[in-house]
């Protein structure tokens, strides 16, 4: 989404904006224990956007709430590290959770109205972002909430901030919330789904209104959904999510281009466009699996379409397609690819293995 940025921002700093590693978050019920989050782990630079792409119940949601320390009962962080600037987030109290959502951390999520409250205008809840988190209060705090409203493309801007989030259209409520989570300036923007609920055309002008907004605030953004279409128009990075693990990582041009793990596959040939014409939409068979175990197999291989015997035995680690492609990773026991295909199974028992020690 943003190459130059990208290529000027990262390399005065010495580590990702943030970095997460295996992180795992579980809900704990009365029958069973949901492992929504098993193991992930991936970086963000600032800058550039990196997309987690999914189909429902994939985990992806769960995520996001983790690193902005927003899971609620019964669920909780049991495992892993959340590093902004290089500052541990999981042992965060509430309090210190508080300096961090809006200020450094913001997300819009997939319906704006459930993020804007119904009996106070659009203007108050910008403003009340602009007190908390950045002290402005009266006539600058008002002039500060048209301005972003201007900024997020909303016409009319000083009439506008007196509304009420229904005298809103549907775009205008997203582009809205955009406002309150760009009135603290964060450095990181997570967007959960939100152009889901929107026509294309408002989904084509909010995407383009956050790319003009990151090159503008040097924002890095954490874009989540299921469409990949999404994906292919903003994403620098993507992680690829199944049951609640990344089951492959790649620079976005290269993932379309020579996709590796069969889910993938299956999530690029669901996509219109992409089929001759007069050609059925390929499907990926059934559904997404609940994780309530440590995963001792792959969790993907009762759907996928080249699973093998070791595929119900061996858990695969993520391990880079080929030795000519470190950054492209791919959690199956088809890959490496340049190696035998024993040789590639052997490699990922003992991957898992390391992990279970270090785990313990």
């Amino acid at each position: 989404m943003s190459e130059s940025t990208t290529a000027t921002t990262t390399e005065s700093y010495d580590e990702p904006l943030l970095s997460v590693e295996n992180l795992q978050t579980a809900f704990f019920t009365e029958k069973e224990t949901i492992r929504a989050v098993d193991g992930v782990s991936f970086d963000i630079e600032r800058g550039e956007t990196v997309g987690i792409v999914g189909e429902s119940g994939s985990g992806k949601s769960v995520t996001a709430r983790s690193i902005m320390g927003l899971v609620e009962d019964p669920g909780r962080v049991v495992g892993g590290s959340v590093r902004l600037d290089g500052e541990e987030l999981t042992d965060n109290t509430e309090e210190e959770w508080q300096d961090v959502r809006g200020s450094r951390i913001a997300m819009v999520f997939q319906d704006p109205l459930s993020s804007l409250n119904p009996v106070y205008t659009v203007g108050n809840q910008i403003k009340e972002a602009l007190r908390i988190h950045r002290g402005l209060r009266g006539s600058a705090a008002t002039e500060k909430a048209i301005d972003l409203l201007e900024q997020v493309g909303i016409p009319d801007a000083p009439r506008r901030v007196k509304e009420y989030p229904h005298e809103f259209s549907g775009g205008m409520r997203q582009r809205a919330v955009i406002a309150v989570a760009l009135a603290c300036d964060p450095d990181l923007l997570i967007c959960d789904e939100p152009t889901t609920a929107l026509d294309v055309t408002i989904q084509a002008q909010i995407l383009e209104l956050l790319e003009e907004l990151q090159t503008e605030h040097d924002l890095a953004i954490m874009f989540i959904t299921h469409d990949m279409g999404v994906v292919a128009e903003v994403c620098d990075r993507v992680n690829v999510m199944y049951a609640g693990e990344i089951i492959e990582h790649a620079d976005v041009v290269e993932l379309f281009e020579h996709p590796k793990h069969p889910y993938t596959e299956g999530l690029l040939g669901a996509i219109p466009g992409r089929t001759e014409a007069g050609e059925r939409l390929a499907t990926i068979e059934g559904e997404v699996p609940t994780p309530t175990s440590q995963a001792t197999d792959c969790r993907f291989a009762p759907r996928c379409p080249k699973a093998f015997d070791d595929c119900r035995s061996v858990h695969p680690a993520s391990v880079p397609v080929s030795d000519d492609a470190e950054d492209h990773t791919a959690a199956c026991l088809l890959y490496p690819e340049d190696v035998p295909q024993e040789e590639a199974v052997e490699l990922h028992r003992d991957r898992e293995s390391e992990r279970e020690v270090d785990s313990q």
